[in-house]
């Protein structure tokens, strides 16, 4: 029986891209879900219709990088780009 991490490695290896979203989608929610925040109110408090909020949420749709920023903002959540060469360098 594969457990969650077995899971989570597989879907890295076989599409890492719907990985990387489904990874940024679950911290979003798990941020939504600390603040105590609705997805109605997250809505107001971002600009992002709730509908949208929700199909993200549902893995229905994949958000663009102006709905996350949106949305990040508003969980205190903010994003960083780390230079992958630097990283094994450092290794």
């Amino acid at each position: 029986m594969n457990t969650f991490n077995d899971l989570r490695k597989e879907l890295a290896k076989e599409d890492p891209d719907l990985f990387i979203a489904l990874e940024i989608v679950g911290k979003l929610m798990a941020a939504r879900d600390r603040k105590g925040f609705s997805q109605r109110e997250l809505s107001r408090l971002s600009g992002v219709p709730q509908k949208t909020i929700s199909r993200i949420e549902n893995g229905i749709d994949i958000p663009k990088i102006h709905t996350l920023l949106k949305l990040a903002t508003v969980l205190g959540l903010e994003f960083s780009l780390v230079d992958k060469s630097t990283q094994e360098e450092q290794s």
